[in-house]
């Protein structure tokens, strides 16, 4: 967690919500973390102002920018009472999004990123069946936005208004391991892992000591969550799609991520441990499988072979051996279900379990000149 000295906190008091001397907690507390947003930021909190559910509060939390982001905060700010701006100089999201944990407020808290937004009535329908059922965990559905192509995902089928322990199973499944198919109905689970489209009960994270990890740059969210669900009971879900993914050209799907690899194998590391700990049952351990090899085929993506990776061949083939001898790595190859991959990833996987370093280059180097094709 960031050293509280390290932060600036910018309150602009205009309008007190209430009037009166008592603050009023809130239902809700957004953190918004910002980085070099300024672009997108007031798209982003006009969604959040424009609720119809007033018991809000929004924080906005700038971790590092470099452009003038900060001053568009503090411009935004003005404008609305419920909005506080806080600035970090530690830079990362999971930086941010604990400072939001912490310094909210609000019996829920949510994340939204500044590039994103959501529909006017998300607050109000949570806040609605929120009285209803006390929840520790309320989740909805996403919209994926890219070049005018929209891509919904969901959770589950249907609204569940509070879900049973096979239900919550399912979801922990779904969110540390999206791509396996180990459900009788077929949907796009994609969000799933996200930050974004929750509520948290706050009392719950604070008191389990709940954050994101700072010691990873990928799937952080997705660790959090999987982790964090082990302590709500009372979970809710609309297949409403009231969040909104602007998936921009240079997003973290596309980017090059060198030294991907340390990354992946921490958030392995204390997912196989939390399996283990816990005692998951064998289908958390195949659905852990499918998951570590497509954090391999990520390696390969991202790092490895991306265009922008300069290193010579020799080195490439080096931490490629390294790859694929991996303790963690070696045992997901050995124990992944084939039915859980496609043909063309199937084939991939059995010129990794061979080592067949230069066919898999040939394979990955075609991959990459067919997506820049489609990017």
């Amino acid at each position: 967690m960031p050293n509280s000295k390290n932060i600036r906190v910018c309150q602009v008091l205009h309008g007190i919500v209430g009037g009166g001397s008592e603050q009023v907690v809130p239902l809700v507390s957004v953190a918004v973390p910002v980085y070099n947003a300024a672009r997108t930021l007031e798209k982003c909190v006009d969604s959040l102002t424009s609720q119809t559910f007033d018991d809000v509060e929004i924080l906005l939390i700038n971790n590092g920018s470099t452009d003038n982001s900060l001053d568009v905060c503090k411009e935004i700010a003005e404008k609305d009472s419920r909005i506080k701006v806080i600035d970090i100089s530690e830079k990362g999201v999971s930086a941010a999004r604990n400072i939001g944990i912490e310094l909210a407020t609000g019996e829920f808290v949510t994340f939204v990123d500044a590039d994103d937004w959501i529909d006017p009535d998300v607050c109000k329908l949570f806040a609605d069946l929120n009285a209803k059922h006390n929840y520790d965990l309320f989740c909805y559905s996403a919209q994926y936005h890219k070049k005018g192509k929209t891509t919904t995902t969901h959770l589950f089928g249907k609204d569940i208004e509070l879900l049973s322990q096979n239900q919550k199973e399912e979801l922990q499944i779904k969110v540390f391991a999206p791509q396996a198919p180990i459900f009788s109905y077929k949907i796009n689970t994609r969000f799933a892992g996200s930050a974004c489209g929750k509520f948290y009960k706050r009392e719950i994270l604070l008191k389990n000591n709940l954050r994101f990890a700072v010691e990873t740059i990928i799937s952080e969210d997705v660790l959090f969550n999987t982790l964090s669900l082990d302590f709500f009971h009372r979970i809710g879900y609309t297949k409403q799609c009231f969040y909104h993914y602007e998936q921009q050209a240079d997003s973290a799907q596309n980017r090059y991520r060198p030294n991907s690899d340390k990354y992946f194998l921490f958030v392995i590391e204390k997912i196989q441990k939390w399996i283990l700990d816990s005692g998951k049952s064998c289908r958390f351990i195949d659905a852990a499988n499918c998951l570590f090899v497509h954090y391999i085929f990520g390696i390969l993506k991202e790092d490895l072979f991306h265009k922008d990776n300069q290193s010579r061949n020799h080195h490439k083939k080096e931490m490629f051996c390294q790859l694929v001898s991996n303790t963690f790595f070696l045992n997901a190859l050995r124990n992944a279900n084939l039915r859980y991959f496609s043909f063309s990833e199937r084939i991939l996987l059995l010129l990794l379990k061979r080592k067949k370093y230069v066919l898999v280059m040939a394979a990955m180097n075609a991959y990459n000149k067919i997506s820049s094709l489609h990017a």
